[in-house]
């Protein structure tokens, strides 16, 4: 599939955007006297992990303190629930039976923290396929800006299909990108993820100081099936970055966040080299 020229027009004006938020922690604008409690959860095919923490004010700059003495649950539409623990060495609750999650199935997050009840629901979609993944570039406004490129089948043929995309580099997240789309006729898709322009890598830093592409780096990508409340807090993410405004968490009772059922696919490490790439 040919992007069309005003995609790539778009694409390229964007292009800062992304890179300065792709690596960000997740940020809520709340006032200093407003803390919030925020979730950062999945049941998947790989398992289950729950961290929970609060929003910090702006001027402090300590790292991230997870919450340890909650109350989380898992329940499924089939009437099974479990209980999960704390792992201190993860900082996130788990499962202690080894609990996946099936697609096809709703999950019901259940927590206390604080005596404050929170819940959120997610249905657990199909994996999707990764036939192949690959680096490309192209030439908007006389600058090369590279992408991954990764092509596959949808998780639901005839459908619309809600996935987040993401590039880790060694053990840090590089870049992602929620997509949204009904399949085309053959159920096929073809999803772009921007990493760095030419003139970054020839600099070595970007504008935000962040370090781009080099040659010989490995990526490692993760393709996540999700649902569409999930959908639209990464979505909402994406855009409420550069304009700190919150995301659209699908946590009731009055915490942030968001909690998915989803299924991930990990298609072959790539290395980048320019001068293989097409």
């Amino acid at each position: 599939m040919r992007r069309n020229i005003l995609f790539h027009l778009l694409l390229a004006g964007s292009l800062m955007v992304l890179s300065s938020a792709c690596e960000h922690e997740i940020a809520f604008d709340y006032p200093e006297s407003d803390a919030q409690v925020v979730f950062n959860g999945r049941i998947s095919n790989e398992g289950v992990s729950v961290q929970i923490s609060r929003t910090r004010p702006m001027s402090d700059s300590t790292r991230n303190h997870f919450i340890s003495d909650a109350q989380v649950w898992i329940a499924a539409d089939d009437g099974s629930e479990e209980q999960l623990s704390f792992d201190h060495q993860r900082q996130c609750y788990s499962s202690p039976t080894g609990l996946v999650g099936q697609p096809g199935r709703a999950y019901t997050m259940r927590a206390v923290v604080d005596g404050q009840r929170y819940e959120a629901t997610s249905t657990m979609l199909p994996a999707t396929t990764v036939d192949s993944i690959y680096f490309r570039w192209i030439e908007v406004l006389k600058k090369r800006i590279y992408f991954v490129c990764i092509k596959g089948c949808n998780a639901l043929p005839g459908q619309r299909n809600y996935c987040l995309l993401r590039l880790f580099r060694g053990d840090e997240l590089f870049r992602w990108t929620p997509h949204s789309g009904r399949s085309s006729t053959d159920d096929r898709y073809e999803y772009d993820l921007v990493c760095s322009s030419e003139d970054d890598i020839n600099k070595g830093i970007d504008d935000d100081g962040k370090i781009p592409l080099r040659d010989g780096d490995s990526l490692r990508a993760e393709v996540i099936s999700i649902d569409r409340t999930a959908w639209e807090f990464y979505h909402s993410l994406s855009y409420g970055q550069a304009s700190t405004s919150n995301a659209l968490s699908n946590i009731r009772g009055g915490a942030q966040g968001v909690f998915m059922a989803c299924s991930i696919t990990r298609p072959d490490t790539i290395v980048f080299r320019r001068d293989s790439i097409q």
